[in-house]
């Protein structure tokens, strides 16, 4: 477990499947910026139970400091690349959003990754309108890296992507400098 100053980050669960459904197909919960996946209920758990057992993958459940679930984080290895992993966040409780949770949640997990994986770097994409994520992502040391246009079809539209990314002697180069201590 990753434990931080207000958020706790662990290994997902079988029992974490059920919520994590239940964000994943409602549209409040996923945001703005996401659909919400219209799957059945068996069908989504049967794939994350295959997705959690998969070694290049890792799934996280990330919980408030009184143990609340608040959101879901994950990597992944990026086919073609033996030097970095893609990341993911969702800060699925409304109520929570804009309050640093995501930012201290992106600090430790890099932190973790960097730590304990042979990487080179580690990247993540979000819609070009996604303010707030390009915000964190800057604030935990990542670089806009460019645009996939035109790269995934959502809410009815195909919608651009940009591409951040942070290296292990930027990250090293930020704590030292920032004397982030995580």
């Amino acid at each position: 477990m990753l434990v931080g100053k207000n958020v706790k980050i662990r290994a997902i669960e079988k029992t974490d499947l059920e919520l994590s459904y239940a964000w994943m197909s409602n549209q409040e919960n996923v945001g703005g910026f996401m659909d919400a996946h219209l799957v059945h209920k068996e069908s989504f758990i049967e794939g994350m139970e295959v997705l959690i057992k998969d070694k290049s993958k890792l799934f996280t459940m990330i919980e408030d400091s009184n143990g609340k679930s608040i959101g879901i984080m994950n990597y992944r290895e990026v086919p073609g690349s033996t030097t970095t992993l893609e990341i993911g966040i969702l800060i699925a409780e409304s109520s929570v959003r804009g309050k640093g949770f995501g930012r201290e949640c992106l600090q430790l997990f890099i932190d973790y990754i960097f730590n304990t994986k042979n990487v080179m770097r580690i990247q993540f994409l979000t819609r070009v309108e996604n303010a707030g994520m390009k915000v964190i992502g800057e604030k935990a040391g990542f670089t806009l890296e460019g645009v996939l246009k035109k790269y995934k079809l959502e809410q009815g539209d195909y919608r651009d992507y940009s591409i951040m990314a942070v290296t292990r002697e930027e990250w090293s180069l930020k704590k030292t400098k920032e004397g982030v201590h995580i």
